[in-house]
């Protein structure tokens, strides 16, 4: 279960399953379970904390998508953006945790930009 399905889970059940809830909130309840709703269905985007770094080497992979077929090793990164190999490691397995770019090949190991990864940029570019 993920962090965010165990968040709805929790919420749903201690919030918005409780009939005193809704009864003391009456004026804010139907937004927050607009918002609730919306969440569950992943139309809600939050930011995602990222590095100075981390960003760098986002901007990299999403300006550079086409030009690599969206397709990097680590040595790439590191010479398009003048930092060495094991700084780029670094970064990029932090923004696989956030589920911004995935390892998608070994030997060597090839890393992407995932569909989260590039509505993240095109949002905040």
């Amino acid at each position: 279960m993920t962090k965010k399905e165990a968040f709805v889970k929790i919420v749903q059940k201690e919030i918005f399953e409780k009939d005193y809830i809704k009864e003391a909130y009456e004026e804010e309840y139907d937004s927050a379970l607009s918002f609730f709703n919306d969440l569950k269905k992943d139309n809600v985007r939050f930011m995602i904390p990222v590095t100075e770094s981390g960003l760098k080497v986002l901007t990299f992979l999403y300006e550079n998508k086409d030009k690599y077929n969206n397709t990097f090793v680590t040595n790439d990164i590191g010479e398009g953006l003048s930092i060495s190999g094991h700084a780029v490691s670094g970064c990029v397995r932090k923004l696989i945790t956030e589920g911004l770019v995935s390892k998608v090949g070994k030997g060597p190991t090839t890393y992407s930009l995932t569909e989260k990864g590039i509505n993240y940029m095109s949002d905040n570019l």
